[in-house]
């Protein structure tokens, strides 16, 4: 081992760079006795201007890093730029800095999309662009991501988003709209006794391997979007309001194996309480109103085959010349019973726009995540949020008394109310009242006070299920006061019989009221309501023809705001994750 004194020494051909001073601290040596060694004064000037010029280096590093918060835009194996190949031929480049996104889509050398975004203070801003082929832009979206506090479990989110349509540079439809989500994560689901039978023999009646299988999810939601479109001439041609509420009860499955009733991979419903609320407000050229309309829809539901209902109101005015001519409002209760449910509703995934594999993540996701996850097709259509309502109004979702005016009640316990008006110079000059119900039908079709009876009732294939009755009142008025009125009512009735079988039996009550006075005659009928009033359903089908309208437009504006702007979807490599902020 060389000896660090006879190294240094002053015969040695190097410099010395340590010398031997006096009272110097003694160093421990593994070789030998402890040397004593000190460093000059212009070794260290020297070394203290290395540390210090190292240590500004090393700041500077950490610096760099504590600024370079991760991004919240991701691509595949971490990379920060990537070009490719769209499925429609056009060249997409995308770059990541940071919290900064830049996309591009070229058709050729032509520019027909660019995107924007960027991550600050928690918030994420997305602004995209499409051009049309003179360059000019055609759409643009102002997109806004946030995260909200998390109360009582429940964490929450918020997208907002302001779009406007150009043609030739001018504006010719704008629309705004706010996505707002709460969602709880309730852990394991519980599993009734019933489930704890099936279940055990796949799981080896290991119950608490078995809860751990199953999640339960909780979702609130709410939508708003405000729609203005225009003439060519700038004047308003339509407005329309459409508003979404939603609370959801999930059960999920995450794992690769099933668990019998539910198949890997999977969720469920377990409930819904559902409300759609759409207006609408039409215009000429010259501003003058055409048509206003107010559709409100609920609806109620869960597992069971008995608990659902179903609530509907319309209300419906008719102007000419900008004067209101016709006047319609009604309304639509409906129960669910076990022979017939209710229309389907849009659920949780179809108004997020998730396919099952994205909501079933390893673990439930928080609101951020979930509203998130499609933050950057949201964010670039415009369509995104309504797709939902507008194709589960193509598909006559929200018809049922349409479908119940053509084809009947399928034995469903219904109330229906409908009143038109008709208008001349502002004053109500006829006004008919239509309305049907079906209430369910006693179980023996007879007074539980009389005694049973072997032979007694109607047969179980002639028992109804219901019984409906319906009710008719037209007026003529004239200078507010009533000049003509007809009205007939009548009712379905079973008329017990000790001696044989029970029958169906339609009171009728018609009246009249002309110049001559009242004049008003019953009539019973042995049979069902259709051989008393041949037009019961009127209710029904003057309901039904004005919700349609109404839902016929709103999958209209869907369609319409969607275009020919639809992004890559399923094909696009880049990801938006939620950060904490």
């Amino acid at each position: 081992m060389i000896d660090p004194v006879s190294a240094y020494s002053p015969a040695s051909s190097v410099e010395p760079q340590f010398k031997a001073v006096p009272k110097a601290e003694r160093l421990p040596s593994s070789s030998g006795p402890a040397v004593v060694v000190g460093i000059s004064e212009e070794t260290m000037t020297r070394f203290k201007a290395d540390m210090a010029v190292g240590e500004m280096v090393r700041q500077a590093e950490r610096d760099k890093a504590d600024s370079a918060a991760p991004s919240p835009w991701k691509l595949p194996s971490g990379l920060t730029h990537a070009e490719r190949t769209l499925k429609n031929g056009h060249t997409e480049i995308i770059d990541i800095d940071g919290g900064t996104l830049t996309v591009r889509e070229y058709d050729g050398d032509r520019l027909v999309k660019s995107v924007d975004g960027t991550m600050a203070d928690g918030r994420a801003v997305l602004d995209t662009t499409y051009y049309d082929e003179s360059g000019k832009a055609s759409q643009t979206i102002h997109a806004e991501l946030a995260t909200l506090e998390t109360r009582n479990g429940w964490s929450g989110a918020v997208m907002t988003r302001s779009v406007q349509w150009f043609e030739d540079g001018r504006t010719v439809r704008t629309m705004g709209d706010e996505m707002y989500l709460r969602t709880r994560n309730d852990g394991p689901a519980t599993v009734g006794g019933n489930e704890w039978g099936r279940m055990t023999g796949e799981m080896k009646n290991d119950s608490d391997s078995l809860v751990r299988m199953l999640t339960s999810e909780e979702h609130s939601l709410g939508y708003h979007a405000d729609i203005q479109e225009y003439y060519d001439n700038g004047q308003l041609s339509r407005s329309m309001i459409i508003g979404q509420t939603g609370e959801y009860a999930q059960v999920s499955n995450r794992h690769g194996f099933e668990v019998e009733g539910m198949g890997e991979m999977s969720t469920n419903e377990l409930s819904h309480d559902t409300g759609l609320e759409v207006r609408i407000w039409e215009y000429d050229r010259d501003g003058e109103m055409i048509r206003e309309a107010t559709v409100i829809d609920n609806q109620k539901d869960g597992t069971g085959s008995e608990d659902g209902k179903q609530t509907q109101t319309a209300d419906v005015s008719w102007y000419k010349d900008g004067e209101k001519v016709k006047h319609g409002k009604g309304s639509l209760v409906l129960e669910e019973v076990a022979t017939a449910g209710l229309m389907k509703r849009p659920g949780i995934l179809d108004l997020l726009g998730l396919k099952p594999d994205e909501y079933l993540s390893p673990e439930p996701q928080e609101a951020d995540e979930l509203l998130g996850r499609k933050a950057l097709d949201s964010s670039a259509q415009a369509d995104f949020f309504l797709e939902g309502a507008g194709r589960a109004a193509a598909k006559g979702w929200y018809g049922s008394a349409a479908d119940m005016g053509e084809y009947g009640h399928r034995g469903q316990p219904f109330a229906v109310d409908w009143t038109t008006e008709l208008y001349e110079e502002g004053e109500v000059v006829m006004r008919k009242r239509d309305s049907q119900r079906a209430v369910s039908a006693p179980y023996r079709g007879v007074d539980e006070r009389l005694p049973f009876r072997i032979v007694g009732g109607l047969s179980d294939g002639d028992r109804p299920v219901v019984l409906e009755s319906a009710e008719h009142e037209t007026t003529l008025l004239e200078n507010g006061k009533t000049v003509a009125r007809e009205a007939m009512s009548s009712r379905e009735i079973i008329q017990p019989s000790e001696e044989g079988p029970d029958t169906l039996m339609t009171l009728a009550h018609y009246e009249r009221l002309n110049d001559d006075g009242d004049d008003g005659v019953n009539v019973i009928f042995k049979g069902g309501l259709e051989l008393a009033d041949p037009d019961a359903r009127a209710a029904l089908r003057s309901m039904g023809d004005e919700v349609d309208l109404t839902m016929t437009e709103v999958h209209h504006m869907y369609r319409d705001l969607r275009g020919d702007t639809a992004s890559a979807g399923p094909d696009s490599i880049l990801r938006y994750e939620p950060l904490d902020g």
